[in-house]
């Protein structure tokens, strides 16, 4: 069993401050406002476990494989857009040139 590192007197691992190694009642009567213990909220823990989840890196695997595919899949689509252009261009080239149209003033 450890000891209250201010009056000497035993006191459980658990119960004792893990900074300044105090017990629980050297603890109240402490004149430094540092030494009390500071607690978190339910909130704010969440809120770091979501910091850290964001920014620890983990889950992207997933997010580069979609954008490999997505990449793949607008190369394919590129290309059938240039097939069917080419097509396109050969269609009009077989067809006769369009005829003139008078616009019934005399003009064509």
């Amino acid at each position: 069993m450890a000891t209250c590192s201010k009056c000497g007197q035993p006191v459980s691992v658990w119960q004792r401050d893990l900074f300044s190694g105090t017990c629980p009642k050297c603890q109240a009567v402490s004149t430094r406002p540092a030494a009390q213990p500071a607690s978190l909220g339910c909130g704010t823990l969440v809120l770091i476990a979501i910091i850290v989840a964001v920014f620890s890196g983990r889950g992207t695997g997933d997010l580069e494989r979609e954008v490999r595919d997505l990449r793949t899949e607008v190369g394919d689509l590129k290309k059938a857009i240039d097939g069917q252009s080419s097509e396109l261009r050969q269609l009009r080239d077989r067809l006769p040139p369009p005829a003139k149209v008078c616009d019934g003033k005399g003009k064509e």
